[in-house]
């Protein structure tokens, strides 16, 4: 019973790693594609860059702070998956954006409209795939994505009403800061949701079929 339970919590733990993994490299696509990142990784590259920041450790200190926050009044939706996606995005995406660049330029050189629209494209699916996968194993939220579902619960305000003013926050902020906004920002904010719920009822399907 022990080890069919470490088994299944093994396999969680690696779905969780691996779902945020495909989210990083799901934004470093859209930083590719040069036509605008979700809203809150837009205003820390855009904080990050103005404060000659490793984008990983302004993401990490940032985190600990809402984590931090968040923790005060909701121990429930944390969880070691949070960890995970507190830590290895932003790692994941100042490492991989300069160098991936740097090869496409090589082998490519700039990419036509038509190409950039590829990129996003491909970068949403798999932006919204990560976020399937880590959210389905139930490991825990990011700080970001637990701020909405607290203040449901406490009944401060609707979760549609404080994430999209968490949402417009951060907006103004990449603005602010020079954060690399786009159409594709807006895209993302609309459709994400859709696709994500897309691949969770999938995975559920997959999951009743084993």
């Amino acid at each position: 019973m022990f080890n069919k339970k470490f088994g299944v919590f093994s396999l969680r733990l690696v779905l969780s790693i691996v779902g945020t993994v495909i989210i990083a490299f799901g934004i470093v696509l859209f930083r590719l594609a040069n036509i605008g990142i979700d809203p809150a990784t837009a205003a820390d590259v855009g904080i990050s860059d103005t404060c000659h920041w490793n984008l990983g450790n302004y993401q990490l200190a940032f985190n600990a702070l809402l984590f931090l926050g968040v923790l005060f009044f909701d121990k429930t939706q944390f969880g070691i998956g949070t960890l995970i996606n507190m830590s290895l995005p932003g790692y994941i995406i100042a490492y991989f954006t300069p160098k991936l660049a740097r090869i496409t330029m090589y082998w490519f050189g700039n990419f036509s409209y038509f190409e950039n629209i590829f990129l996003f494209v491909i970068g949403m699916l798999l932006f919204s795939l990560g976020i399937g996968i880590y959210t389905s194993v139930n490991l825990g939220v990011s700080p970001y994505d637990a701020i909405a579902p607290l203040f449901s619960k406490k009944k401060w305000a609707s979760y549609r009403l404080t994430r999209s003013v968490q949402d417009l926050l951060f907006f103004v902020l990449a603005i602010i800061f020079g954060g690399p906004l786009g159409i594709g920002t807006f895209l993302i904010a609309t459709l994400t949701g859709y696709i994500v719920q897309y691949w969770r009822q999938l995975f559920k399907k997959i999951k009743r079929n084993i």
